[in-house]
């Protein structure tokens, strides 16, 4: 067992005290768990409980149906949570630091999708090749006019389609893209709102090539430029997630950098090299990853992108024919890429039925993330009446969940905590444990425990859910036992603490020093103290006329622990003292009713509003503890903390000042050395006209009125073992050339 001991002095205005705060915790040595609940006792894997799972799965652009992003009309099964936007930079940008486009399209975009529950991603471009008839350049029109970039028109037959790219390579440019990038992200980087970043801006759709059948287009983005925008992205953005088209060697493999994800948007089209080309397909997306030695990257960054166009309306058809050429196996594409979310505009336009429906929402929830309660143990826990609850998560998905993730433990009106991390489970099939200290053993809280998880990114109404239970994963409860032994009371005191307050003189003042000691390996012939600690004060009649800190004259075989000299300037936390008009019959913090027969000017303990410090009125031992307040008959101006001094000896822990005429700047405690111990704590004053070994909190004998409060040490003239508190007899502080060695 071990006591942790710390105490403080608080002060008010012009360095004023207020008080002193003591607190006294009982630390108990952590167990081996007493109770384990496996994953056969636990709700079992399903992974629609999680639907619909944030920042995964399947979506569509709004843009691409009918009502646009304001009401788009879709369908939503499988369920999606994200929506994706095409934005033009002349859209957004009308000048080197203009930039209008943040309020009136992509703001208006991105609360239109969080109004459904459903986070953005976002895409710039400059040349989106269309028909011929129907393109539109969104190369910012300053640039050309301004600072004459360079407009270069093209057109492909392979394509069906015509465009104009920009120069570069143009300086102007460059420095536009930089100035565009940094204020994106001083905007929205770790707007929750918004999932995912793609780079974008480079090349036909912002996809960062120019291929047509003429090659002589395939240079046109120099290497230099593709660089510079890597390094603005990755000033721009810390916390929200960014994707390229292909991984670039500056930005992945030895230069990974961090949370920068990549995008296929010929998925499961050109994806693997399955082997059936003929020759290795080294263009293919995935070769391309292994090329640059980045097949780690979505340990950090996402993987998403878009099922092949042409693909989308068969793809999750009986008769698809996976593993042909261009027709790859969506499963196994999604598996070794380790997919987070496809774009897949097919799903949502037409209502799937039938095995394809039901291939189409298992392909969604194969993609991303999926948590699950795999193991929960309980062990008692350090501190009295408590246990400590451990609960193992473990990653089903194929790729992290990459914002923070934490995992919520609660029992109702009892607890609450939570434990981060959960987004550090990253591989599949790996686990981690959390451990939540200091539950409040009672029945009611263990058996109503709820687990859930929380991400300051899931938006209002769309948690992230655990893969696993009948229908809804939001919420997985258990049942735990008490701890073996334990009564099955209610409402039992979690923790054996004690606080003590007291006011400190005014020509103490400059002693501005804050307390704080250990006492480790409490002797064996120390009796264990009850769950509920009770300080017993009595009602002395013989109260001290000054305040006194004075050690024991006689040596003791406890080390001690010298108060420290720094200032404290922390308040007091101690509630105000104010009497309240009505006795509870429950515990109560208030002081009694029944008014003292002489005013008191400072805040007395007797009758405080520190809950547990009060003595009973009651005279018959009771089955519950009580926190009532005395009723003094010689009310002091000063608090009074007297102690227990009846003349048998107690089960319960006390304070006791010393009655040594020698002064102490020590401070110890000790518990009981009774042989007997209660069965039920108690709060009741006692009478005593003898000293005990026992600490305990007795004014001093003086027979003067008592305007301060006294903290003096042990009179005894026998060596002790154990620490005490007694009040000195001497009206002035002294200081003793017989240090004790007990804290």
């Amino acid at each position: 067992m071990n006591v942790k001991v710390k105490g403080s002095l608080s002060f008010g205005a012009a360095g004023a005290f207020i008080g002193l705060t003591m607190t006294c915790i009982i630390i108990h040595p952590s167990a081996a768990a007493y109770h384990t609940l496996s994953s056969a006792d636990l709700p079992p894997a399903n992974a629609a409980a999680a639907r619909p799972a944030p920042l995964k799965g399947f979506l569509t652009s709004p843009e691409w149906h009918t009502g646009g992003y304001t009401d788009p009309q879709y369908y939503d099964d499988p369920e999606s949570t994200m929506e994706f936007y095409y934005i033009g930079l002349s859209d957004v940008m009308t000048g080197m630091a203009n930039f209008p486009g943040f309020d009136t399209v992509v703001d208006p975009r991105i609360a239109a999708s969080a109004s459904r529950g459903k986070h953005s991603i976002l895409r710039f471009y400059m040349d989106y090749p269309q028909p011929a008839g129907s393109y539109v350049s969104h190369t910012p029109q300053f640039l050309i006019d301004d600072y004459n970039l360079t407009m270069t028109p093209w057109s492909s037959v392979d394509l069906n389609a015509v465009g104009s790219s920009p120069d570069y390579s143009d300086e102007n440019l460059k420095t536009a893209l930089n100035n565009f990038v940094a204020a994106l992200g001083s905007r929205y980087d770790g707007d929750s709102r918004v999932g995912f970043i793609q780079v974008g801006l480079l090349g036909f759709w912002g996809e960062w090539h120019t291929w047509t059948e003429d090659s002589a287009t395939h240079s046109w983005i120099p290497d230099a430029t593709k660089m510079e925008l890597i390094d603005a992205f990755d000033a721009a953005f810390q916390t929200t997630q960014v994707q390229m088209r292909y991984p670039h060697w500056y930005a992945f493999g030895v230069n990974q950098r961090q949370g920068f994800g990549l995008h296929d948007d010929s998925f499961a089209h050109s994806t693997i090299d399955e082997g059936v080309y003929g020759a290795p397909m080294s263009w293919f997306f995935w070769s391309q990853v292994q090329a640059t030695a980045a097949t780690g990257f979505w340990m950090s960054g996402a993987m998403g992108g878009e099922v092949r166009p042409e693909l989308q309306a068969t793809i999750f058809d009986d008769n698809y024919a996976a593993g042909t050429q261009y027709k790859q196996d969506f499963g196994m594409c999604a598996e070794e890429t380790h997919a987070t979310y496809m774009l897949n505009y097919y799903a949502f336009q037409t209502s799937d039925t039938g095995n394809a429906l039901k291939s189409a929402r298992a392909a969604s929830d194969q993609m991303g993330y999926a948590f699950r309660l795999a193991e929960v143990s309980v062990a008692e826990g350090s501190v009295s009446d408590t246990v400590d609850i451990t609960a193992t998560v473990i990653q089903d998905g194929i790729a992290p969940f990459y914002y923070g993730l934490s995992i919520a433990l609660a029992c109702p009106d009892e607890f609450s905590a939570t434990v981060g991390g959960v987004d550090g489970i990253v591989s599949e099939g790996s686990t981690a444990s959390f451990t939540f200290t200091d539950v409040p053993a009672t029945s009611t809280c263990l058996s109503s425990l709820h687990f859930s998880l929380s991400s300051s990114y899931a938006l209002a109404g769309a948690p992230v859910k655990f893969s696993q239970g009948v229908s809804d994963g939001t919420v997985v409860a258990v049942s735990l036992p008490l701890p073996p032994g334990s009564p099955p009371t209610e409402g039992r005191i979690a923790g054996s603490v004690v606080k003590v307050s007291l006011t400190i003189p005014p020509h103490l003042a400059s002693s501005k020093r804050r307390l704080e000691s250990d006492v480790t390996n409490v002797p064996s012939s120390v009796p264990s103290m009850s769950a509920e600690p009770s300080l017993n004060p009595s009602l002395s009649t013989n109260p001290t006329s000054k305040p006194s800190l004075e050690p024991s004259s006689q040596p003791s075989s406890e080390p001690s622990s010298e108060p420290s000299s720094e200032p404290s300037s922390e308040p007091s936390s101690e509630p105000s003292s104010e009497p309240s008009s009505q006795p509870s019959s429950e515990p109560s913090r208030e002081p009694s009713s029944q008014p003292s027969s002489q005013p008191s000017s400072q805040p007395s303990l007797t009758p405080s509003k520190v809950a547990s410090l009060a003595p009973s009125k009651s005279v018959q031992p009771s089955s519950e503890p009580s926190l009532h307040p005395s009723y003094s008959t010689n009310p002091t101006s000063e608090p009074s903390l007297n102690p227990s001094s009846s003349g048998q000896p107690s089960s319960e822990p006390s304070l006791t000042p010393s009655s040594s005429g020698q002064p102490s700047s020590e401070l110890s405690l000790v518990p009981s050395e009774s042989a007997e111990p209660s069965s039920e704590p108690s709060l009741k004053p006692s009478f005593s006209t003898n000293p005990t070994s026992e600490p305990s909190l007795n004014p001093s004998s003086s027979g003067q009125p008592s305007s301060e409060p006294s903290l003096t040490p042990s009179s005894s003239g026998q060596p002790s073992s154990e620490p005490s508190l007694v009040p000195s007899e001497s009206a002035e502080p002294s200081f003793s050339t017989n240090p004790t060695s007990e804290p």
